[in-house]
Formats: structure tokens, sequence, C-alpha cells
């Protein structure tokens, strides 16, 4: 259900909502990055052994950190208004340990510091969790209520379009290398985090509830199974598809079509749809809009299995794209509806944790293999 708002302002803060868009683009980047090279610095400093171990390190921070940071974010609001402090401490510490891991690969005769390196990698897992569910939970702040879909529109274009070239930012990293990647992605935090904190700094809440029993409560179950579900639907797509698509296209996989370069296109064609949709979504309502785009994305994620030609296939994997995109923006503005002001941050984290609990386990469950 959605919440009955009133409002301070009734427009969109643009400028606001492009910072965060910005600074989500670094996240998404960092993460790429991550994902590339932390095989190969594990190979060369020798610590492969603890490969497995850091997937569930991963999988237990993404899941349980921003929750916990939430819960401090609010507390923190609650006892002197500031809602910085937490986001400045995770980008302050997630920019000096890639600088740090940057240093480390760059002079890898040091053994001190190479010793450091798998406490360095889980203490930036920890941090990149810290701040990104508070950040995002301001969004409310940037827009009235009723459009939230088409801010969470431009997010997801650019988040997907970001994961859409993947393929090429890897081949980029690779070709500057370790070291200016790692230096890279702590410039682009400390910058884009600058800069979102320079446009919200002096904004004001855009949103308040009546104080009355009417008021919004929590439903913080409602939102962990939205949040499951969204993530249940971007694991399939991100781990599954990829090996699966191979096979059912396979003709198309051996000239040059990889599994990642299907899911690139899904995830193209959905950054493409998710403004349309947002437009949709403001007529039909954000609830209405999530039960269908879960159900329909589920629905054509199951036909891609029993499609039994390559264009069945395809048509399928464009039906998954566009509800896909319809789901993703809808997911985290019902999330917020349905949160009080009061306890909105840590219930992004419920969100956001939640939004990772699919991928975490499938990546332990293939790391055990």
């Amino acid at each position: 259900m959605e919440a009955t708002l009133q409002y301070e302002k009734q427009t969109i803060n643009w400028n606001q909502i492009y910072s965060l868009v910005a600074l989500n683009g670094a996240v998404v980047i960092s993460w790429i990055a991550y994902h590339n090279y932390q095989p190969k610095v594990l190979e060369i400093f020798k610590f492969q052994e603890l490969a497995f171990f850091l997937v569930v390190a991963q999988a237990v921070i993404l899941v349980c950190i921003p929750p916990v940071a939430g819960i401090i974010g609010d507390f923190v609001i609650k006892s002197n208004g500031n809602r910085f402090i937490v986001f400045t401490v995770g980008t302050s510490v997630t920019a000096m340990v890639f600088m740090a891991v940057a240093f480390t690969v760059g002079t890898s005769s040091t053994i001190n510091f190479t010793a450091a390196l798998p406490f360095m990698i889980v203490i930036w897992l920890i941090s990149m969790n810290i701040f990104h569910s508070p950040a995002n939970s301001m969004l409310e702040l940037f827009a009235p209520a009723k459009e939230l879909p088409q801010a969470m529109a431009l997010m997801t274009m650019t988040t997907e379009l970001i994961y859409a070239l993947e393929p090429i930012v890897v081949w980029f990293v690779d070709s500057i290398g370790a070291v200016l990647t790692f230096v890279t992605g702590g410039v682009l935090l400390i910058v884009t985090g600058y800069f979102f904190r320079k446009t919200t700094t002096n904004l004001e809440l855009s949103r308040e509830y009546e104080e009355t029993k009417s008021t919004v409560k929590n439903n913080f179950p409602l939102v962990l199974t939205v949040g499951i579900a969204l993530g249940l639907a971007t694991a399939i797509i991100m781990k599954a598809f990829p090996s699966l698509l191979s096979v059912k296209l396979a003709a198309y996989d051996q000239q040059m079509w990889g599994g990642a370069h299907f899911i690139s296109i899904i995830l193209a064609v959905s950054a493409l749809c998710a403004w349309p949709a947002s437009q949709w979504i403001n007529k039909i309502g954000v609830s209405n809009s999530l039960i269908y785009g879960t159900i329909s994305t589920f629905a054509f994620m199951g036909l891609v299995y029993v499609m039994p030609n390559d264009i069945l296939t395809m048509i399928a994997c464009l039906g998954v794209a566009a509800s896909y995109s319809v789901m993703n923006v809808a997911a985290f503005p019902f999330a917020l509806y349905n949160l009080s002001p009061k306890m909105v941050t840590f219930g992004a984290g419920i969100f956001f944790g939640s939004l990772e609990l699919a991928s975490g386990l499938m990546e332990i469950f293939q790391g055990m293999k």
C-alpha cells in the first residue's frame, strides 16, 4: 500500500539526483573493478586459498552491513540531525582502502603490506556498504513521492547501462592495470562523494508525515520481501542466464556472442525501458506496477528456460528486460512508501541487504563446487 503524504516541495531536485546517480555510477564501476581484479590480486600475492573466504565474507557483508549502517544512520540523525556522518566515514574509508591496495599492488615486494591485503579487502567491502544504502535512502529528500519513479528511473538507467557496458569497463581496467584501476576507483568515490555531499547538505526534507496514528508505519517484512524478490531476479539474470543463454543461443555464442554479451543486451534494453516504465508506473501506481512487473519478470524467465528455439528465446529475453525494468524502477520507491521518516535509513538498509541475499547465496554455492 502507498502512503498518504504531505509535501513541502512539489518539484524534483534534479541536481541532487544527478549527484546521487553519479555516486551510484562510481559504486558500480568500483564493484566491476573489484570483481575483475580480486582473483588476480589474490593470485599475485599467493592468497588463492582465501578466495572462498572472501566470497562468504562478501555475501555476509552485503546482506548484514546495510541494515547495521541504517541503524547507526538513523540514530545519528535522531541525535544531532546530521545525515552525513555515516556517509562521510564510509566514503573516506573506502577511498583510503582503494589507495592502500593500489600502493600495495604497486610495491609488491613490501611483505608487511601484502600480509594485510585480505584484511584491507574486508574493510573495503564493509566501508563500501556503510555509505551506499544511507546515501540512496536520501532519494526521498530529492523528489516528492509521486515523482520518485522518475528519479529512480534515472538511477536505473545509469546503473544498468554501466553493467551492460561491463565488458568494455573490464577491458579498460585491464588496459590501465591494477594500480591505476584502484587509484581511479578511489578518486571516483572521493569526487562523486564530495559533490553528493555539497549538493545535499542544505537540502530540507521534501516530504513530511502527519503526526497521527494514520502516519505511515514501518512495514519491514514487506520491504524485505520486495528486496528479496528483486534480488532473486537480478541474481538469475546476472549469474544464471550467462551460461544458460550460451547453451540456448549456441549458434550466436560461436560467433563471438558470449553469455556476458547476451546479458549486456538484456541490461541495455532494460535501461532504455526505464524512463517509459516510470511514466507507466505513475499512471497505474507503484504498487500495481511492482506486482505486474514482478509476476511478468519471473514468467518471462521461466519462458527463457523452456523456449524451444533461438527466436522465441530472444523474444522471451526482451520480455525479461522490459518487465525487469518496471520491477527495478518500482521496487525502491515502494519500499520508501512503506517506511516512516524516522527509520527510513534502516529500512533502506533492509531493502539493499535483502537485495543481495540471493546473489550471495549463489556465489557461495558456486564457490563450493
